[in-house]
């Protein structure tokens, strides 16, 4: 390349050049918004979730070869890619030029649901085997740590990818040949099945030269430099004496160099403690571009600083205008705001750890995977070589203060002693006595975990010395597998259903050609809005000052309440939220106004103009507070069966206590999203958004803008995830971006940041249980009484719908002749919590199964023993009124507990936690059932029209929402089966309005009964249609039956409708209300655990589950439907914490970056599924299938019960008997001090200023 002062990079092969570049814009921003590749998703803009993951390869011209790697572009500017190709999602493969290998396997192994995700996880894979052409089996996990996934559950993903390669079961990086093709792997041309090769982008060798450039940008800067770009500081060197690296380093470049330098013992050394900071960094699309200068000068959590601190790192800074640098020694005393900002760290050097000196780090995680590290903590030790003594000491530790802090007097306890039993128990009460006045949150937890690094760090050291044994710590590495088991009928090609055929949109979905509302290429004329929300919790709104906004660039207007043509508030059960708050705000996030801008920065960067003047009012945010206060609506609903107080008289035995069950966040990929269009004619207007209730939607905003339904179209294509986030909180959004494009007259999109969409929508709801349960001697039960409390939030929303359900739940399972229960809601000052996957199901069997293993702890007695003794049978009633036939529960409880091996692996346990001191492991089983179809009647039915074309094609349209689940799948395998032809002739473009009116809400699992009937349906009138012909062309084609028709003009066209049951149900009646649903699904899941004693980690080593969906219509969807929902609840059990924080009012959550779902490294190990074999009982009207979606993640409850056998493990060989409660959700903190021991007896009296308020 020429000497230039323009940006010049390429993108799939295509050169861009650009004049005075924004240093101010993302790669994302480009790549969407310029050259509209939106294959790329925008999904957190926080580095990570993965979903904007995209290669990036330049050329070494010290190595003189190419160099690949991921990167997010969300967190890459532009300006910094100067001499680059990029390789975005497109660029690998297409629907028109072929698959690439990698994208194909997706689809084979059905690795997809909402797509959203998808195009980062191939982008994250084809870089890797871009740079490794045959990965160890590890190599998959590792790339795969910067990638979420809400829907899959992982497995698939991982299957897929590891079939993508030689040592898998396909060949995208092997050598040998398949089917005649050659399938060897050049560096430069990754070479796939279904892809033209021709079309594989090459490395431009525009780009192989070198090059030198200023680039300019002469409204802000005259030269634009980025730090990566200055060979200076990008020296990597290393002696005996020190290992050096330039502060532009990135983390991936320091531990390549740090792994030439291994050895085959590494322990103790400073290369092992590098590795270990270095490979626990975020994820590889972070570690590829951060470098330890940004590291180094960050405020932020401390990773890698507190092993500088350790080591006695030296950095070396140079000012401007002085002519030596300036040398510091990392330690407490270094702040790095107190530097000038004419100064520049040009490099870091890391002592060698000489003879008789040692070195260690660790870090402990929230969660496996990326993530900020809790606490993390580095050793160096001298030995005085005569003696054997300590010589020096430093103990560092890392996210408990502000800065890393140096633990002075461990050093002055340890210098001058041997290595001892006593000197390591001192040691362990000197930590917590530095460090209990600190004022972090999670006080106690994080001392424990400071002091077990120290403990850990010691035993390791003696071990090394030879001293005494070390112990084994941590927990067992294993990798993850998985297999799933179902009967497929033989393809005769009369019945598509029951297939596993791929999802319909899949091809689409790995390429990123998949459309969702943000994809949607901009209007000339469109506006962004951005919304003003409340920064109070609870407050007066005593003025807003819109001026300062209105002044800033690219600012058109500005819209709030008085704006609304028509009703301002909105309501499930009756107006009752204001879609605008005009007087006063009732929780963080609601919004006030909004602002109209030509780009969405614009406009957000003017909505935090916008003065909001408040009178605070007094705010409550958990059920413990609201009930003190008695902040209660006033909604309640009791269940009753028998006489409860006879009931507790007749027992032999009492047991009282509490469960408790915290919030969840939806956490879909895909950002809440409208895109509204008003038309030039008869007041009609269009609206783009991700909804699971069009019709509902539709009704609002006529009600908003005072226009009739007729005139509004919602549209929606696809949903990147809702999991029951996208029915009601979707409303305020599309209300009031439509009554600003109604006032504007103009398109207008809203697209909320991931930290709003968190802190401001509602979630599941946070459920506290007060029990008291009577049962005999031997586990039967007798009586159950229980108070319920839900945090409702801010208004009752769907709440009531939630309670009615989590009552049905909880007494659904066992026989109890003596039942009560009542149930009421909080008010808080949070969002108002909403429907979520399970809709209070989930709480509800959290809580019957803790009971049940409380009264098993009580007797003593095997819990699996007591709930088969207590279940159901065939035949019962149940205590709604409903007659249990085919109740298949028993028999996927039996299936699981044989494929499991239940009793064996029991056994193992216990042999594993007596041989093993400080990680034990525990096994569980949890049943489920699960209601599918809603109470009320009314809300039971669903419409379909079904078009024939002339050449015989089909397109379908039907009301219910794809949102992962592969409901348009399905609907495509009904249509094709009811009408006799194959897949490829059925099309389904989209839901909207006008095509279907008055659809039902999708959710409940059981969309595809409703909507799949009504498919039916319609295809059912055709197909009666063409009967007369078919009796007299009974050797016509379909195209010539088509043909045929049209020439004796029967209509084509053909509308279905479909109503589940007959009867409907009030919950007021109980037993005397009717029907409560229209069929049962059952399950069952097995699950075995470790957790590491010292810190709390755990890991899920074998998942079995047995599920029962009927005859499945397409059995390779529904198992993927039950692997995402388990891990999704596995995150509702463990790692999914939503707390408060109180001084400031919001949710302390603000996205993946500090919420924690699942990721690839926190699912099951060893995950098999097994769909229940010739099941009977399901919707015979559709092929005798049932619903999928919600009840699996039921089934995560096991999880929760094997935490608890685990921790009880624990306790047992720390000489505690007797149960204990272990809350909801199990966090590290919670079960690691849970363990007790001596370590957490040593914090017994360190006092927590600050509280870890959960709600």
């Amino acid at each position: 390349m020429e000497k230039t002062s323009a940006l010049v990079f390429f993108v799939n092969g295509k050169k861009v050049s650009i004049d005075n570049p924004d240093p101010r814009v993302t790669l994302i921003q480009y790549l969407r918004r310029t050259l509209y590749l939106t294959g790329t998703k925008e999904a957190c803009s926080q580095g990570a979730c993965g979903a904007c993951t995209v290669m990036v390869s330049y050329y070494n011209q010290h190595q003189k070869k190419i160099i690949h790697y991921s990167c997010n572009a969300c967190m890459t500017l532009l300006c910094t890619l100067h001499g680059t190709a990029i390789t975005t999602v497109e660029g690998v493969g297409s629907t028109r030029n072929g698959l690439h290998t990698i994208q194909n396997n997706l689809l084979k192994y059905h690795g997809l649901q909402c797509g959203f995700c998808t195009p980062g996880m191939v982008m994250t894979m084809y870089t890797m085997y871009r740079n490794n052409k045959m990965p160890e089996e590890d190599d998959f996990e590792r790339a795969l740590e910067g990638n979420l996934c809400r829907c899959t559950g992982y497995r698939s993903i991982l299957e897929a990818f590891k079939s993508s390669c030689g040592r898998g079961k396909s060949c995208c990086m092997n050598t040998e040949k398949e089917e005649g093709i050659d399938i060897n792997m050049a560096d430069t041309n990754l070479r796939n099945i279904n892809k033209d090769e021709s079309q594989e982008v090459i490395f431009p060798n525009e780009l192989q030269k070198e090059s030198c450039s200023d680039i300019r940008n002469n409204k802000t800067s005259r030269v634009l430099v980025s730090c990566t770009g200055v060979s200076e500081l990008k020296v990597m060197k290393q002696d005996e004496n020190e290992i050096v690296f330039g502060s532009a380093v990135t983390f991936s470049e320091m531990e390549q160099f740090v792994l030439s330098l291994t050895s085959k013992d590494n322990e103790g050394t400073l290369v092992g403690a590098l590795l270990e900071g270095i490979r626990w960094i975020a994820a590889d699309q972070v570690r590829n571009v951060a470098t330890i200068g940004g590291h180094v000068m960050s405020t932020g959590p401390h990773d890698l600083q507190t092993l500088l601190m350790t080591s006695g790192a030296i950095l070396t800074f140079q000012s401007a205008g002085d002519k030596n640098p300036q040398v510091i020694k990392y330690s407490e005393d270094f702040f790095p705001n107190s530097f000038s900002s004419n100064s520049i760290l040009i490099s870091v050097r890391l002592p060698r750890n000489q003879k008789n000196e040692f070195i260690f780090f660790g870090k402990q995680p929230f969660r496996r995977g990326m993530d900020y590290a809790v606490v993390n903590a580095g050793l160096f030790v001298k030995i005085e070589e005569q003696s054997s003594r300590i010589k020096d000491m430093r103990f560092c530790v890392g996210n408990i203060e502000s800065k890393p802090r140096y633990l002075e007097n461990v050093t002055k306890k340890a210098v001058g002693s041997p290595f001892t039993e006593e000197l390591l128990e001192d040691t362990g009460d000197v930590i917590v006595q530095e460090l209990k006045n600190s004022r972090a949150k999670q006080l106690k937890y994080k001392i424990t975990l400071a002091c077990a690094f120290f403990f850990k760090f010691y035993k390791r050291l003696c071990e090394l010395l030879q001293i005494s044994e070390g112990g084994t710590f941590g927990l067992t590495p294993v990798h993850s597998t998985g297999a799933q088991f179902y009967d497929v009928p033989a393809d005769d090609s009369s019945n598509i259903v029951w297939q596993p055929v791929p999802h319909v949109s899949s091809e689409s979905i790995t390429t990123g050609e998949a459309v969702y509302v943000d994809d949607i290429p901009e209007y000339k004329n469109e506006l962004s809005l951005a919304l003003v929300s409340s920064s109070r919790d609870h407050a007066k709104i005593l003025s807003v000052d819109f001026s300062a906004a209105l002044g800033s660039p690219g600012v058109e207007d500005f819209v709030d309440y008085r704006d609304v043509p028509g009703e301002l508030e909105y309501g499930e059960f009756g107006p009752e939220a204001p879609l605008f708050a005009d007087k006063e705000v009732t929780y963080f996030g609601q919004p006030i106004a909004g602002i109209l801008a030509r780009t969405r920065e614009e406009a957000r960067a003017a909505a935090k103009l916008v003065k909001v003047e408040y009178e605070n009012l007094p705010a409550v945010f958990t059920i413990d507070d609201a009930t003190e206060k008695e902040n209660l609506f006033d909604f309640t609903n009791s269940t009753k069966q028998g006489n409860i107080e006879q009931g507790m008289t007749e027992s032999e035995v009492t047991l009282e206590g509490v469960v408790e069950t915290g919030a969840q966040e939806h956490l879909y990929m895909e950002p809440c999203s409208a895109l509204i269009c008003p038309k030039k004619e008869d007041k009609e207007i269009e609206i783009f958004v991700g909804t699971q209730d069009p019709s509902g939607l539709q009704k609002w905003v006529g009600q908003f803008l005072l226009i009739p339904c007729n005139r509004i179209n919602i549209r929606v294509k696809r949903i990147g995830g809702a999991f029951g986030g996208k029915a009601i909180d979707i409303i305020p959004l599309t209300g009031i971006t439509s009554v600003a494009a109604w006032k504007v007259n103009r398109p207008v999109r809203c697209i909320f940041q991931r930290d709003y969409d968190v802190r401001a929508t509602g979630k599941r709801h946070g459920t506290k249980a007060f029990y008291k349960v009577g049962f005999s001697k031997d586990g039967t039960l007798n009586a159950l009484s229980l108070e319920f409390y839900l945090n409702a939030g801010a208004i009752k929303g769907l709440s009531p719908m939630v309670l009615n359900q989590m009552m049905a739940g909880m007494a659904s399972i066992y026989k109890i002749p003596h039942y009560s229960s009542t149930g009421h809601l909080c008010q808080t000052n949070i969002p108002s919590s909403t429907a979520m996957r399970g809709f209070g199901m989930p709480q509800a069997h959290f809580i019957i199964q803790s009971i049940m293993f409380d009264v098993s702890k009580h007797l003593n007695m095997p819990f699996n023993k007591l709930r088969e003794m207590n279940t159901f049978r065939e035949g019962d009633t149940d205590m709604y009124g409903k007659v249990l036939s085919d109740f298949n529960l028993v028999r996927c409880w039996e299936d699981c507990k044989t494929q499991s091996n239940f009793n064996t692996v029991e056994r193992e346990v216990a042999d594993f936690n007596r041989d093993n001191q400080w990680r034990k492991r525990g096994v569980a089983m949890s049943p489920c059932i699960f209601f599918f179809g809603y109470p009320p009647l009314s809300a039971n039915y669903a419409g379909a029209l079904v078009n024939v074309y002339k050449d015989g094609s089909v397109l379908i349209s039907h009301g219910g929402i794809e949102m992962g689940q592969g409901l348009h799948t399905k609907m495509c395998q009904i249509a094709a089966t009811a009408l006799g032809i194959p897949l490829h002739q059925v099309h389904l473009c989209e839901t909207s309005t006008h095509s279907v009116p008055h659809s039902m809400e999708s959710g409940g699992s059981f969309v595809a009964d409703l909507n799949g009937g009504a498919v039916k349906n319609a295809c059912e009138k055709i197909k009666e249609r063409l009967q007369v012909l078919k009796e007299t062309m009974p050797n016509a084609s379909w195209v010539e039956l088509i043909k045929a028709a049209l020439f004796s003009r029967i209509n084509l066209s053909a509308t279905g409708f479909y109503k589940s049951r007959d009867k409907g149900y009030d919950f007021r009646k109980q037993e005397e209300g009717g029907e409560y649903c229209m069929y049962h699904g059952y399950g069952a899941a097995c699950t075995l655990t470790e957790i590491d004693v010292l810190t709390g980690e755990h890991q899920i080593l074998k998942t079995d589950i047995v599920f029962d969906v009927g005859k499945s219509l397409n059995p390779a969807i529904d198992v993927g439907q039950i692997e995402g929902g388990f891990v999704q609840g596995c995150g509702m059990m463990t790692s999914e914490q939503v707390t408060v924080n109180p001084e400031a009012g919001l949710i302390e959550a603000c996205g993946p970056i500090n919420y924690k779902i699942p990721g690839i490294r926190n699912i099951p190990k060893d995950f098999k599924v097994t769909l229940l074999k010739e099941a009977a009982g399901g919707n015979k009207e559709v092929y005798s299938s049932k619903g999928i979606g919600e009840p699996p993640l039921l089934l995560a409850v096991s999880l929760h019960l094997a935490l608890r056998e685990a921790v009880l493990a624990a306790r047992a060989a720390n000489g505690l008997s007797g149960n204990y409660r272990l809350e909801c959700p199990a966090t590290p903190e919670r079960i690691r001090m849970a363990c007790a021991g001596p370590i957490v007896h040593k914090c017994h009296d360190v006092k927590e200023e600050r509280k870890v308020i959960q709600v």
